[in-house]
């Protein structure tokens, strides 16, 4: 029983391990609503550069072939690939057995994905592209939904006009670089059909770090404004953290993951966890998994997590300066040639992270606010993976490096600081930019959803003129909590 529980958990974890990069699996896809208004509009032009979205790569797009890169995770299929892997394993009483048949089986779900060693896409796969206003595209305004990004376009379509809006859909895999490249012809593009001298823009979650490239690389003139929602323009612990082979898994994160994931807020299930918490259940569940993690790591990184998703730029961008040695060593050591053009383009997103106080703060009429929320569990499969977030990536980095409570617990009593939360949770009196920063307690990851107050609050900011900070609305102070359906409440 023992070892069949063992490699029922390795599955568990193997497959969190995957999964956390690519932190947005499955955002849906759009369905039909509404037509976008057409109305004058006298403002800046506005352009969305979305997050990562898996299930919107395509494998030989617009030919007879053309198929989803991202296979997608049937449960029958995953249940049966699953109980096959594990009849394996038994039978052989080996657990290569097992991790051979699951990595397999992502493989083939993930495995176009897959980069060359020198970040190119290995194979030909590309996403639907935007380039022009969405006028242009009347079907796709009309099909928006209400959530995440789609939720955005549509509440800028409906205030701007579709012939204002822009949207950057791109293979969030490849080189920021190269997407600064046509980022930049989309501000021109912006530029010059609506005769304004400036754009804004909202970058949401990966979009973050896409943004500042093209920030860096080609400055800050053309631009009015941007919001950095829920974004990783100061990169992840979880990409710092797995690229240098940091798969562990601490006790209290994983009690707060299962805590508020499966039902915890039900007082029965909340106090059967408790109970198996006090008794230190977690402990040794956390303590089985680590063992296992131990044994299959090197299997899994050398035939799948280094060949997929240890090839792709963007996560390479993502990697905190203070851990992007250990990173280097961990994913290419002994093999620095064979990847030489790919660390060559991981040292440039060094020197810009280096570089970004300074371009972002040099032109005093370019303006940008950050959003970003804290309260929910990650994934508990990386060594800060119980550090405080939205569910998706931490909060501390989205909100320039704050000082955040673990997921959980508060900064303790008698905490004292000149920005914190009311909850004792937030403390954000040394981020980058505290006068630019707004944290929200609850809220899910790119929470922008149409009709939402979240909504109103980001879109009241880019109609503003000039500089905003915490102090200019008394409505939207620096600290709120949302609930459920994204209404945001003042601390009381």
């Amino acid at each position: 029983m023992k070892r069949f529980i063992s490699i029922v958990l390795t599955f568990a974890l193997l497959f969190g391990i995957i999964a956390m990069p690519a932190s947005a699996i499955s955002a849906k896809a759009p369905a039909n609503t509404v037509d976008a208004a057409e109305t004058d509009y006298n403002g800046y032009p506005f352009i969305l550069v979305r997050g990562m979205e898996i299930s919107l790569l395509v494998h030989k797009l617009g030919t007879a072939e053309e198929e989803p890169a991202f296979r997608g995770i049937n449960a029958g299929e995953l249940i049966f690939k699953l109980l096959k892997a594990i009849a394996n394993g038994i039978v052989h009483w080996n657990i290569d057995y097992f991790v051979d048949d699951v990595i397999d089986y992502v493989d083939k779900t993930l495995g176009l994905l897959a980069c060359n060693k020198d970040g190119t896409s290995k194979y030909d796969v590309s996403v639907q592209e935007y380039p022009l206003a969405l006028s242009n595209y009347p079907e796709f305004v009309n099909s928006l939904t209400d959530d995440n990004e789609w939720g955005i376009l549509k509440t800028a379509c409906e205030k701007y006009g579709s012939k204002n809006v822009y949207y950057y859909m791109y293979d969030w895999r490849l080189d920021p670089f190269m997407h600064a490249d046509k980022i930049n012809d989309m501000v021109k593009r912006a530029l010059e059909d609506s005769g304004k001298d400036k754009v804004n823009i909202v970058c949401a979650s990966m979009g973050g770090i896409m943004t500042e490239s093209y920030l860096y690389k080609y400055g800050t003139q053309d631009v009015n404004r941007v919001i950095f929602l829920s974004s990783t323009f100061c990169g992840t612990y979880v990409t710092t953290d797995l690229f240098a082979g940091k798969a562990v898994i601490e006790p209290d994160a994983l009690y707060n993951f299962v805590y508020q994931k499966l039902g915890g807020s039900n007082a029965v299930i909340g106090l059967l966890y408790r109970g198996l918490e006090k008794i230190g259940s977690f402990e040794r569940i956390a303590n089985l998994g680590n063992k296992l993690i131990a044994k299959i790591k090197d299997k899994v990184y050398d035939e799948f997590l280094s060949p997929v998703f240890g090839t792709m730029p963007s996560l390479w961008a993502l990697c905190l300066p203070d851990g992007y040695d250990e990173d280097i060593e961990f994913m290419f050591g002994g093999k620095e040639d064979e990847y030489a053009d790919l660390i060559a383009l991981t040292e440039e997103y060094q020197k810009m992270a280096a570089a970004r106080n300074e371009f972002l703060q040099e032109d005093e009429d370019f303006f940008f606010d950050i959003i970003a929320s804290y309260g929910t569990a990650n994934i508990p499969v990386y060594l800060r993976g119980g550090e405080n977030g939205d569910g998706t990536l931490e909060s501390g980095p989205m909100l320039g490096f704050a000082k955040v409570a673990r997921t959980g617990q508060t900064l303790g009593d008698g905490y004292k600081g000149q920005r914190v939360s009311p909850d004792n949770v937030c403390d954000l009196s040394d981020v980058l930019y505290p006068e630019n920063t707004w944290a929200i307690s609850g809220s899910p990851h790119v929470a922008c959803h149409y009709g939402t107050d979240y909504s109103d609050f980001v879109f009241w900011i880019l109609s503003c003129e000039g500089r905003v900070t915490v102090d200019t609305n008394p409505k939207y102070p620096q600290f709120m909590k949302s609930s459920d359906k994204m209404e945001l409440e003042l601390y009381k």
